[in-house]
């Protein structure tokens, strides 16, 4: 219906003024009267009818007004990719690290400009004044790479590590590239997708994009464009007017505020105008372009130039009042006018036509892709936000806004570059980890090392024991390995080969996981009998509640509350983790679990670990429930002794229905009528013996936690599901990743970093973590930035001290807060845009992420500054956390976060102190799988043991990975690994793989295929043994063999005399056999199937 409209406003008069007016032009052309819808429909029917080339490119002053502009811009531009010049952050001295997703949206919009692809490119004042590299220096140093070419590949990896990007032993994410063998993956600044080039002696020979999560191919390529990251620094002396063509559509809009915000930009960055424009030479170098600038009203800029004036006006809004609407469309319909009106769904649309039809209104419904009729009324579904009348014409449009109020605006779906699958941290081995083997113990690995014997290649794991003792492990024995995972910056104590103590070790633990996987399971089986309430469906007020959301929720955020919704209306109590990134939506899931849980008539509790961060809370909840009568008050040690005693006595009556507070809340004298749900925010945060009162507390109630960063027990359980999970990863549409730099302490780096802030209007949080050394920082801040007004925070400090200085600074009083890690969770500061982090070595991982979330809240782009102290030799925790947060810069990653954190930091205090112990004596990754093994064989009613179930495969074949097939150590490993716990339904799935991946296979590895394959068999059939001797095959079967006894009968005819069966001393097949082992391998292949059936 959009393409009507389209039609529509191509036929307006006024329209077609506008585009000769634009097509005669030489410079600029002004056009007045346009805001909201009409602005971008008129841009679309001016591009459409006046032949502009692609794409669009439109300049704003701010990101809000992108976000505004992208919102009515999208139901005209359904399909076309939307793509933004994002500013990049400028900084003098030494980083580790530059944001890529911003480099890499940069580098697909320029690419979009030079290239003049379809979609729309939007440019905020901040980065119109930055300078580019020129546009021929830019098409110099991108290159082009089709299938057939000769290329040579030695020239082409010096050429992307000349033009900045990494060499990798695996892509991962932008900017890396890796190379085995004939087969080179990249990761270009301006793809969507990592790229695979796979030659064929000098020849491409095939292109294709593959996933980073599991690395596998997704789709054929006939070329590749890849762009430089580190192009034409020294040369960036170009604005984006240099990149414009004539004939493309340049759009400026609000032109004095455009200018206004460039001016202000640049004097906030001003150490750094050898890197810009002023408004001044960015107004003369807009001069010489054909540009369209487009505003609401008339602006005193380009005077010089042609201006026209658009003569229409916005719909005006009906309130719900339809009376009123159906006096209006009869008067217009009578005077000859023909009022169009759009709705967000088709059934909105086909309703209100029929309504209206109902009352006398001749309005036609017109399904998509229809004509809309010449006469009468029509209604139609379509996402514009506001209708519109031009004056001369007799048509007029009005939306479903004008008529009802609010409509939901759509966010923008980002897709999450660089999310790999988070629990690979549990299996990243390398040389000299500690790793623990499930009979020898804990030793150190040393490799993989091939080893002939009798003639055969195999490949060995090789690890070091106490006392220089070797043990070379059977590659298809990695399932026996684990990486030691115990506590923090204790290195474990090697296990001693052939004593006992290894096996009382993990006797010992295995006792304490029954009892404590019988208690899980018990709590777990408890939770599913014991009687909850069972929340009623939806009612029309829930729908009408949400239908006031003014975001068209992420798809995550939907699911979530399908998934906790779902929970409520069981009649057994809800546990459920919500996880979710710092303002991703884990509030509105809250939110709306809690409406639910009141319009059943249950009264709600919100605990927050902080004062202030539940007043932010108490705000939120009463914004967004205010129309709905919902009774809401805050308990906690900052209200009087007479308004708590006023909220106690109003929740006992029940005559409240939400309350939010601190742990203040679980002391013994709250009371409630009839509690039926408990929201607990950042559980993390609270004390060991809180967390068991809230336990006890909430005995028989629903209960939803939210987690930015899920602390390692919570995520642990969630994961052997000792409760469920819910995950929200979709970032919101406005948000920008943090621009993150990692480097040692540098004070030009700090002053220049809180002057800018306070430059473009906002403030700073400056974080150390020793509470002794803060006035210092605060003296010689105040030294080196004059005037400067600082705030000090810190955990020492009354909770009254606290809370004023903590408000204060949210009401602007403070340039700076300077303060411990008690900033981690705190109230939510839009103008807070830039952090610096003193001494970040000395904080935790999950610690640096959470104070990275505050900042970034808005749409201006945010600094975080992780700085180090200088010349200090950092530990290797130190190292790996700093590492950490280079590597999780993107928009996401918190949950990955929380893995790592769990590496690094240890397996800590993980489940109490009782099993603190087994963890440090077996390490975290055995024990998970011992507690997954243990908890799996008792739902099932069988012994660890049965579960356990590992075949012994002995034929002498040559079967392992040649090193020049693979000889990344890593890549080997992880096939290694992936090949022993392989299910036998896979095994052409991971051969297409291996081939997709690596090339095609040598005649090695693909016996070891075959070999894993028949392992996933004696797995699944419950056999022991498979031995291939010279002139004999047996077959071992374990006593709960799954092996069918009639084929096994069948398959002794068929092969008689040469396969017999026994059952003494244990169930076994024997074959007589003549030729090599690869016949033994055949005929297993062959029967064991069947053997299944």
């Amino acid at each position: 219906m959009m393409n009507e409209l389209i039609r529509l406003l191509g036929r307006e008069k006024t329209t077609k003024e506008g585009i000769q007016a634009w097509q005669k032009a030489q410079g600029p052309l002004t056009v007045t009267g346009l805001s909201g819808s009409i602005k971008a429909g008129f841009l679309c029917a001016l591009q459409t009818f006046g032949k502009a080339s692609d794409p669009l490119i439109i300049l704003t002053p701010r990101r809000e007004d992108v976000r505004l502009l992208r919102r009515e811009l999208t139901p005209f531009y359904p399909d076309r990719a939307m793509r933004e010049l994002y500013p990049i952050g400028l900084i003098h001295g030494e980083i580790d690290t530059r944001n890529e997703e911003v480099m890499a949206e940069r580098a697909a919009a320029l690419e979009m400009i030079l290239k003049k692809e379809a979609g729309i490119i939007f440019v905020t004042a901040e980065a119109a004044i930055q300078k580019l590299p020129r546009p021929e220096g830019l098409m110099r140093d991108s290159m082009t790479l089709t299938q057939g070419d000769e290329k040579d590949r030695g020239e082409l990896i010096e050429r992307l590590v000349k033009e900045g990007y990494e060499r990798t032993d695996q892509v991962e994410t932008l900017g890396q590239f890796s190379v085995r063998g004939d087969i080179l993956d990249i990761f270009p600044i301006n793809a969507k997708d990592p790229i695979r080039i796979e030659w064929f002696d000098e020849t491409i020979d095939a292109i294709r994009r593959f996933s980073l999560e599991d690395q596998r191919s997704i789709g054929a390529l006939i070329k590749v464009d890849i762009m430089p990251i580190a192009s034409g620094e020294k040369e960036a002396e170009s604005s984006l007017f240099d990149y414009v063509s004539p004939d493309q559509l340049l759009v400026l809009d609000e032109a004095a505020a455009f200018f206004e915000e460039a001016k202000k930009s640049y004097l906030d960055n001003r150490e750094f105008k050898e890197q810009l424009f002023s408004e001044k030479q960015l107004l003369e170098r807009s001069q010489k372009n054909h540009l369209l600038v487009v505003s609401a009203l008339s602006q005193p800029l380009y005077q010089a130039y042609p201006r026209l004036a658009i003569k229409v006006r916005a719909a005006a809004p009906y309130n719900r009042s339809m009376d009123l609407l159906i006096k209006d469309l009869k008067g217009w319909i009578k005077e000859g006018i023909h009022p169009l009106i759009m709705m967000g769904t088709r059934d909105k649309a086909f309703g209100t036509a029929q309504h209206l039809e109902n009352e006398g209104v001749p309005m036609t419904f017109v399904q998509k892709g229809s004509l809309i009729p010449e006469k009468g009324g029509a209604v139609f579904e379509g996402g514009l936000s506001h209708g519109f009348h031009f004056w001369d014409e007799n048509w007029l449009l009005l939306t479903e806004a004008d008529i009802f109020g609010s409509r939901k605006e759509r966010r923008q779906k980002k897709k999450i570059r660089g999310a790999g699958p988070a629990l690979t941290y549990f299996t990243d081995i390398k040389a000299g980890d500690y790793v623990v083997h499930d009979t020898q113990g804990i030793g150190r690995y040393l490799g993989v090392e091939t080893i002939i014997i009798d003639g055969i290649h195999r490949d060995y794991l090789k690890l070091q024991y106490a006392q220089g003792d070797k043990l070379h492990v059977p590659v298809e024995q990695v399932g026996l390995l684990h990486k030691y995972i115990g506590s923090e910056g204790t290195p474990p104590r090697l296990s001693r080969m052939g004593r006992s103590d290894w096996q009382k070790a993990k006797k010992k633990a295995q006792k304490a996981i029954t009892i404590l996987a019988s208690e899980l399971l018990r709590l777990y089986a408890q939770r599913k009998i014991t009687p909850g309430h069972a929340f009623a469906p939806d009612t029309p007020w829930q729908k009408e509640f949400e239908d006031r959301f003014p975001f068209e929720e992420t798809p995550d955020q939907l699911k979530a509350i399908q998934e906790i919704k779902a929970d409520m209306e069981k009649p057994v109590p809800m546990e459920r983790l919500l996880c979710g990134d710092v303002g991703y939506g884990k509030t509105e899931v809250a939110i709306r679990a809690a409406f639910k849980a009141v319009m059943d008539g249950k009264q709600v509790a919100v605990m927050a670990p902080t004062t202030v961060l539940a007043q932010q809370h108490l705000i939120t909840f009463q914004n967004r429930m205010d129309a709905f009568g919902v009774r809401i008050e805050m308990l906690s040690r900052f209200r009087s002794r007479k308004e708590q005693k006023d909220t106690l006595d109003k929740l006992e009556k029940g005559d409240l229905d939400i309350v939010i507070g601190t742990h203040r809340l679980i002391q013994p004298d709250v009371h409630f009528k009839d509690l039926g749900l408990l929201i607990i925010d950042e559980e993390q945060r609270f004390g060991v013996a809180q967390k068991e009162k809230i336990k006890q507390w909430s005995s028989g109630i629903d209960v939803l936690t939210l987690s930015a960063t899920p602390i390692p027990r919570t995520l642990h359980l969630a994961l052997v599901k000792g409760r469920d999970m819910s995950v929200i990863e979709s970032p919101p549409e406005d948000r920008l990743p943090v621009e993150t730099y990692v480097a040692e302490y540098d004070d030009g780096m700090v002053k220049e970093a809180i002057e800018r802030e306070i430059r473009r209007g906002g403030r700073v949080y400056y974080v150390h973590n020793r509470i002794e050394a803060l006035d210092r920082i605060a003296h010689r801040l105040r030294e080196m930035i004059p005037g400067l007004s600082i705030g000090v925070a810190h955990g020492r400090m009354t909770e009254d001290e606290l809370e004023e200085v903590m408000v204060g600074f949210y009401q602007g009083d403070y340039d700076v807060l300077l303060s411990t890690t008690i900033i981690e969770n705190g109230l939510d500061v839009p103008l807070a845009n830039t952090i610096i982090i003193d001494g970040a070595e000395n904080f935790g991982l999950s610690q640096l992420y959470q104070m990275r979330g505050r900042v970034g809240r808005s749409s201006r782009l945010a600094y975080a500054y992780f700085l180090y102290k200088k010349d200090k030799a950092l530990s290797e925790v130190s190292q790996k956390r700093l590492q950490a947060i280079r590597d999780f810069t993107e928009l996401g990653a918190g949950f990955k976060i929380a893995m790592r954190d769990l590496e690094i930091r240890g397996a800590g205090n993980l489940l109490g102190s009782e099993q603190h112990g087994q963890i440090a004596g077996v390490g975290f990754a055995l024990y998970c799988r011992l507690l997954e093994d243990t908890i799996k064989a008792l739902q099932e009613g069988k012994s660890p043991e049965e579960v356990l179930h590992d075949p012994t495969i002995n034929m002498k074949l040559d079967a392992y990975i040649p090193d020049d097939f693979i000889d990344n150590p890593r890549y080997k490993l992880e096939l290694y690994r992936r090949l022993g716990s392989m299910k036998y339904e896979e095994r052409d799935d991971f051969m297409d793989e291996i081939i997709d991946r690596f090339g095609t296979p040598p005649k090695e590895l693909v016996t070891l295929w075959r070999v894993a394959a028949i392992r996933a068999l004696c797995r699944d059939l419950v056999v022991d043994a498979v031995t291939a001797r010279p002139g004999s095959l047996t077959i071992r079967f374990n006593p709960h063999s799954r092996a069918n006894p009639d084929v096994i009968r069948d398959l002794v005819k068929e092969y008689v005399p040469r396969l017999t069966f026994s059952l003494n001393p244990v169930p076994q097949l024997v074959l007589r056999m003549t030729g090599p082992a690869t016949d033994a391998l055949t005929f297993l292949e062959k029967n064991l199937p069947r053997l299944l059936n």
